[in-house]
């Protein structure tokens, strides 16, 4: 019994409750046995054995049976801990310390152990799959290294080991974890019965100081005085000084001492200091302290030194009026023009060159009002885009586009983030007729790194900066292509803007050897088309190529075809300057030059608005008065508005607002629009330049009240000074806390607080705060990324004379990850770890004990066998019914195949007899026959 236990411990069964079934096997040998009495002895036994084979076989496969054996080999994935808060030279180490293993782990008999390694901060990534050496040279840069996120780790560890064999995960780490928990998931590594053996990261910042915390209120009223809280926390006895930024201008906080700075001695632990800064103005105050040690050897990291706030003053804010410049440009003039009308209605703005100053989220909450005066997009990145956008729809925010000759469509803001939030189009109707514009990219980027990437941004920057009746042609090196010529797009309307996208990311750009070659074809389609009113080139490339010829620079400068020229190259590639100089001032284009190929898509945008000209109409009107119930021309037109001299052809947007227009055979056309968009309202003036266009409008006596009414109406409104609100940042999560009190100081429940919260990477998500108590609200939100975490919220309680509504903004700012925050290893989170998997902490003298097996339960792999049990139960049953219905007799058969044997073999000797008997005959026939003349005679040659 115990022999045949152990000759079946091969098998496992998943169903194991369907064996009960091999109890029939009795009743089906007796049924057989009566069923079968009219076999012989010798099938009935056959046919009764292979019947209870083939049943057996059928209950083995309905259990579920399975094929488990057992092996020694071992699979160990490292997981290598790449995170910031483990210093620079011991992060070196690690990989040292992998090699060490291989080369000290046991080969002899072990050539199936594998080894994986994974690389973590806050993302985990394969180095490298189980495999029997270590193949990676090195590891790849960390992902997210301001985080460390060891939970996942483990889980992408257990998910890479190969079936069949004993596992172990190996962590390498400093055991400071910021994302994840990693004792929960060892709860699940303990059920699957995986070890975790640890080599603790070891260090220890004897010497460091860490601004723990900046800490401001989270609003204010104008004319306070407010109290920064710091919180800085020491390894020993310090000396240094607080150095306070304001809005980023320094805050002199010692006046008789020789610097800023405030000298501060620290004590070892935390230490708390208290300053007053006064407030002026409604908006965000933004707060930088730093801590700067007096011997620098007091403090290891300065990453961690830094502390960030801001309070948001409830209030009329700031106006921020942005030109492209320059200080004694037209531009400029008009901005001030602008801001002189608005300080005449007692409205604080401010006038700033794009560019001077960067438009982060939190600076943008300085004002309540962001004003583009004929800006083009050029000057703006993706980013402050996307950021402008964002403070209208999400903070609540108010946006103004003033028009000129680099406004709206003109201006290349077309399928641009602030369109998108704008009342007007800046494409034009189809049936409105302009001129078209007509432009030609010929594309020789290949030779810079990258080169293809590039000239795909490039060209579909410029496709998104033209109307899509506009014509667009893309020109590039086609070798291969004789029928198409070098054609990318031949030149033709755009239409639908997504489709020439794509056409444009299957471009493959050649080394050219001929700019004459390929620009030609350009300037005949450019000729071919008298329908469009500009016509301009833009070249990309080196310029190593042959040249155009004069002949074609002349006949593009009659044409009234511009081109213009960029020129690029890198480290001490030759570039022939000359010639694209040349080429930009015989056509009247514009020559650059660039090393940054991150700027070419900015250049060609800015470019592509040559082509823009025709949406700009210089022409004397009249605005007409189209809608009087608009709140921002309320009590202005009665009595009519002056001329202008010009404006940019726009598209009312179906919901916007448009009080003025140009009353056209086609339509009208947009001066003044506006509307709401989520949050925060947007105006388009068409118009504008007033030193240019609007000369009479300056001079208007209505011009200032005007423009303060738009501004009014479309400013943000704040009234975060009603209540308490506080601001926290905890374990990775942010906390917003209202505490409100009506004007009895009685609490206001059953109150509506929800908004929008918008991250670091202006991206925003709902934020609704829930009531926790009597008047006290309070919402949580992910704050484990840096930066400045801005929640603009609308609040609404009670219902009739009794109801309260309003908005506030507030948030958080993070100085630097938590990951700068970890003073030494994390030894109890290790040591818990490891004992809870049952692994083990060990030192880089044990580094081959990892491939040890012997604490390890042998490995065991399973194979179902069902399909194969079915597979013979098929056989056998098919030999059942041949026992049974065909007769055989093996002594009958056995006899019977003796006979024809022996019948075989006397046939074959009467053959042999036969030949042997006619062999004389055969060879006197042959001796006759070559005596015969008629023999063929053999053939003599000459020797």
């Amino acid at each position: 019994m115990w022999s045949a236990y152990h000759s079946l411990a091969f098998l496992h069964f998943e169903s194991p409750g369907y064996l009960a079934l091999l109890a029939v096997l009795p009743l089906l040998v007796a049924l057989s046995i009566r069923s079968m009495a009219g076999l012989g002895r010798v099938r009935r036994m056959l046919a009764i054995s292979l019947r209870c084979i083939v049943v057996t076989f059928m209950i083995l496969a309905l259990a579920g049976a399975e094929r488990v054996t057992s092996t020694d080999d071992i699979s160990v994935i490292f997981l290598v801990d790449r995170s910031h808060s483990i210093p620079g030279g011991l992060q070196t180490g690690q990989f040292d310390l992998l090699k060490g293993i291989d080369e000290q782990r046991p080969k002899q008999g072990r050539l199936n152990d594998r080894f994986g390694v994974i690389a973590f901060d806050g993302q985990s990534s394969i180095e490298q799959l189980p495999m029997g050496i270590l193949a990676i040279e090195r590891f790849s840069a960390p992902v997210v290294p301001e985080r460390t996120d060891i939970a996942a780790a483990l889980r992408m560890g257990l998910a890479l080991f190969p079936p069949g064999m004993a596992r172990r995960l190996v962590l390498v780490s400093d055991g400071n974890e910021n994302v994840g928990d990693v004792l929960r998931e060892a709860d699940q590594l303990r059920a699957a019965g995986v070890p975790v053996d640890v080599f603790p990261v070891e260090y220890d910042h004897e010497n460091e100081v860490v601004f723990e915390r900046l800490k401001a209120p989270a609003t204010a009223s104008a004319e306070e005085t407010i109290n920064l809280q710091m919180v800085l926390r020491s390894q020993r006895a310090t000396r240094g000084r607080i150095m306070l930024y304001h809005n980023e201008q320094i805050v002199d906080l010692d006046p008789d001492g020789p610097g800023a700075g405030y000298p501060v001695e620290l004590d070892a632990g935390a230490t708390r200091f208290s300053i007053p800064v006064p407030l002026r103005a409604a908006g965000a105050h933004r707060f930088r302290a730093a801590f700067e040690p007096d011997n620098p050897a007091d403090d290891g990291v300065a990453a961690n030194n830094t502390g960030r706030a801001f309070t948001v003053v409830s209030g009329q804010g700031r106006i921020l009026i942005l030109t492209p410049g320059p200080l004694d440009g037209e531009d400029y003039r008009s901005a001030e023009i602008l801001r002189r009308a608005l300080e005449r209605e007692r409205l604080v703005a401010q006038v700033e060159i794009v560019g001077e100053k960067p438009l982060d989220q939190v600076r943008l909450l300085e004002y309540s009002l962001v004003i583009l005066g004929n800006v083009p997009a050029n000057l703006l990145t993706r980013e402050q885009q996307v950021g402008l956008a964002t403070y209208v729809r999400d903070l609540g925010g108010g946006l103004v586009m003033v028009g000129g000759d680099q406004s709206f469509g003109a201006g290349g803001w077309m399928d641009s983030p602030v369109e998108e939030i704008m009342p007007v189009s800046f494409d034009v109707k189809a049936k409105k007729q302009i001129p078209k514009g007509a432009l030609v990219l010929v594309m020789h980027a290949c030779e810079i790194p990258k080169g293809n990437y590039w000239g795909e941004r490039v060209a579909i920057e410029s496709i998104k900066a033209l109307s899509r009746l506009d014509l667009i042609g893309v020109l590039s090196y086609q070798w291969m292509n004789a029928k198409q010529g070098n054609w990318v797009i031949p030149l033709q309307p755009i239409g639908n803007k997504t489709a020439r996208i794509q056409q444009v990311k299957k471009m493959q750009m050649g080394d050219m050897p001929s700019l004459q070659d390929v620009m030609v074809q350009g300037v005949d389609a450019l000729v071919a088309r008298p329908d469009a009113g500009i016509k301009h080139m833009i070249v990309i490339s080196d310029f190593d190529p042959v040249g155009p010829t004069p002949a074609l620079l002349k006949r593009m400068k009659d044409e009234k075809i511009t081109c213009s020229t960029v020129a690029i190259g890198f480290g001490g590639h030759w570039i022939d300057q000359a010639m694209a100089q040349n080429i930009a001032t015989q056509t009247g284009g514009k020559f650059y030059r660039t090393n940054d190929f991150s700027k070419l898509p900015q250049i060609f945008l800015k470019e592509s608005q040559v082509v823009r000209r025709s949406l700009i109409h210089e022409v004397a009107f009249t605005p007409t008065l189209t809608n009087r119930l608009s709140p921002i021309i309320a009590g202005v037109g009665s009595s009519g508005v002056p001329q202008l001299l010009g404006y940019v052809v726009t598209t009312p947007k179906p919901l916007a607002d448009m009080p003025l227009a140009r009353l056209t055979k086609d339509g009208p056309d947009p001066v003044l629009a506006h509307w709401q968009v989520g949050l925060g309202k947007t105006v388009a003036f068409t118009s504008g330049m007033w030193t240019r266009w609007g000369s009479d409008w300056a001079g208007w006596p209505g011009f200032s009240k005007l423009w303060a009414q738009i501004a009014r109406w479309a400013s943000r409104q704040s009234d975060a000074a009603a209540f308490d609100v506080t601001t926290s940042v905890q374990g990775g999560k942010g906390t917003i806390r209202i505490d409100a009190l009506d004007k009895n100081a009685s609490a206001i429940n059953f109150m509506s607080v929800q908004g929008t919260l918008v991250a670091p990477d202006s991206t925003s998500r709902p934020l609704r705060l829930t009531q926790t108590g009597p008047g006290t609200y309070v919402g949580e939100f992910d704050a484990r990324e840096p930066g400045n975490y801005i929640a603009n919220l609308a609040y609404r309680a009670g219902a009739g004379e009794d109801a309260i509504a309003g908005s506030l903004q507030t948030g958080v700012s993070i100085a630097y990850s938590d990951e700068y925050r970890n003073m030494k290893t994390n030894y109890p989170l290790l040591n818990e770890l490891a004992n809870l998997t049952g692994g083990r902490v060990l030192s880089p003298s044990q580094a081959a004990s990892v491939f040890d097996t012997s604490t390890l339960p042998r490995a065991e792999s399973r194979r179902a066998i069902w399909e194969d049990l079915i597979r013979w139960m098929l056989v056998l049953f098919l030999l059942d019914v041949a026992v049974r219905r065909i007769a055989f007799n093996p002594r009958e058969a056995a006899r019977k195949l003796r006979k024809e044997l022996a019948g075989v073999r006397h046939s074959g000797a009467a053959s042999a007899a036969t030949l042997r008997e006619t062999k004389p005959q055969r060879c006197a026939t042959l001796s006759a026959f070559r005596s015969s003349p008629r023999a063929p005679q053999p053939v003599r040659t000459r020797q």
